[in-house]
């Protein structure tokens, strides 16, 4: 029974270590900022305060791998200064798992807990690092890089409305200092209720988070994927905590008891023996994140004594994969992977699959591979495939195909697997671009099909989206005729579409097949032939 209560009492402590290693330093340049940010998607995606970042051009995350203090640069893919937020992409992977988001406001004295780095807490011992040489020079020191920690309740739930902020905001009484900025204030369950942003001046005990639900916001706008949950967390807060892992302790002591009492009296169990059997027989150890390698291997493929009703045939010649309903898969590189990929463009976790109940179509989830994920030659963060759509993983491309990997159904493909363009380039911030241009086929694939594609800021008008303010809801379009090529066409937007340099008029203007530089707004392409 004490065992079982112990038990019981772990179960709803906080355990730091779950989640110290998603925590990182952030420092900027060139004014020297320091702050806290945390991984809230995939293994690159981070997300700290607007005032980390603000007036400065070079950004680093500093976390600690192993007993090796790393540095690795990122780069702002969103910001909102209103919400005082700002999101990061890091330039390679990081340790720790994407924290979950909280999106329920919490009651007054719920248990908080802060994990960061405030500056004051090491420059009190070793004084303030005045270069990058010498911040980097003092992160070499084994202690170096140990989160602070602090404990408090929630105060009460309230807005900041000022020219400067305006977010809902948790306001607390767990310390926070400068160098916290941008961390994650943690309740019980480990869900985060908020980003630390704020120490009320002249006062004791008044400290200001965030509110979690104003990240989900961002995360949202920004189509950044992300883990959230919308209830409180069940844990036993206050002096009345014991009462429940007692409860349970006692109980599950009691039921041991008589079980160990009828299996000594000789009694028969009759079915439950066969319960109590295949409870102590041994198992495997179980794979990262409760999946199992089982659920997709290169040739057969093992489901619960069925066979799968969906593959991954590959278009190149290379191992074809079956897919097993009801169960998440993740694409990769790595050894990890239930899909694993040996190719250079494939992210370590590239992506998550899983089939429907019915076996009819696959929801498919980007996990902020470097080279990205499409679905019909258009870059996705997430969709859903259905049978012969075509789906490639960096330059690893497959067709959905009907029946297991061997003998599978393989339709017509509604892309031509061998016609295509490429426009690749980058935004005013920096960000990515990279479309995919390939003509549909006509009705029973007899040959390709006349096809056009829409550029513009608007999701709901346009097929490929450049989110940058210079570029208008629905832009201009690329039209492919099979007899005639490509065209271009500007479709009155307010900063025009230039062709090397050239504005377009209203009238469609033929395309090259390879090199030629297409501006919408201010936005810089370059097409190149799909080989």
């Amino acid at each position: 029974m004490l065992a079982a209560m112990a038990a019981g009492c772990a179960a709803f402590a906080f355990d730091i270590k779950k989640v110290e290693a998603s925590v990182y330093k952030v420092f900027a340049t060139p004014k020297g900022s320091t702050g806290t940010g945390f991984l809230v998607s995939g293994r690159r995606t981070v997300i700290t305060n607007f005032h980390v970042i603000e007036k400065n051009t070079e950004f680093m995350v500093i976390y600690r791998d192993g007993k090796e203090v790393q540095v690795a640069a990122a780069r702002v893919i969103a910001y909102k200064p209103n919400l005082d937020l700002a999101v990061l992409r890091v330039d390679r992977d990081l340790p720790g798992t994407a924290l979950t988001l909280a999106e329920f406001e919490p009651d007054k004295l719920t248990n908080v807990v802060t994990v960061g780095f405030p500056a004051a807490a090491d420059d009190a011992v070793k004084g303030r690092p005045l270069t990058v040489p010498e911040l980097i020079q003092r992160l070499k020191d084994p202690t170096a890089l140990d989160p602070t920690v602090t404990t408090g309740v929630v105060s009460r739930m309230t807005s900041a409305e000022s020219p400067q902020l305006n977010a809902r905001t948790v306001q607390h009484n767990a310390a926070i200092n400068p160098g916290n900025s941008g961390g994650p204030l943690f309740d019980k369950c480990a869900n985060v209720m908020g980003v630390n942003t704020l120490v009320a001046l002249n006062s004791q005990g008044l400290f200001f988070s965030i509110h979690s639900s104003e990240v989900v916001r961002i995360l949202r706008e920004t189509g950044v994927e992300y883990a959230a949950v919308r209830t409180p967390c069940l844990t036993a807060e206050g002096g009345g905590g014991i009462m429940i892992p007692l409860v349970l302790g006692m109980s599950a002591a009691l039921a041991f008891a008589a079980l160990v009492f009828a299996l000594r009296s000789g009694a028969t169990l009759g079915g439950l023996s066969k319960v109590v059997s295949r409870l102590t027989m041994p198992r495997g150890k179980p794979s990262p994140r409760g999946y199992t390698r089982e659920a997709a291997q290169p040739s057969q493929f093992k489901h619960w004594g069925r066979t799968s009703a969906l593959s991954l045939l590959s278009t190149g010649g290379g191992k074809s994969f079956s897919l097993g309903g009801g169960r998440a898969l993740v694409v990769g590189r790595g050894h990890q992977c239930q899909i694993t990929i040996d190719d250079d463009t494939v992210s370590s976790n590239h992506a998550r699959l899983q089939l429907d109940a019915q076996g009819q179509r696959v929801a498919i989830t980007d996990l902020d591979s470097s080279n990205g994920t499409f679905l019909n030659g258009k870059r996705i963060s997430s969709g859903r495939a259905h049978v012969g759509d075509v789906l490639r993983f960096g330059t690893a491309e497959f067709r959905l195909a009907a029946g297991g990997a061997s003998g599978a159904i393989a339709p017509t493909p509604r892309s031509a697997p061998n016609q295509g363009w490429m426009l690749s380039g980058f935004d005013p911030s920096g960000r990515a671009l990279q479309f995919e241009l390939r003509p549909m086929m006509e009705n029973g694939g007899a040959g390709e099909a006349a096809t056009t594609w829409t550029f513009g800021r608007d999701k709901a008008r346009s097929q490929f989206v450049i989110d940058d303010g210079s570029v208008s809801g629905a832009h201009a379009e690329i039209t492919y005729e099979p007899l005639q090529g490509l065209t271009l066409r500007d479709l009155g937007s307010t900063n025009g579409t230039r062709l090397d340099g050239e504005k377009l008029g209203k009238n469609p203007v033929p395309l090259d097949e390879t090199g030629q530089e297409i501006t919408f707004g201010a936005a810089k392409l370059r097409l190149s032939r799909l080989v």
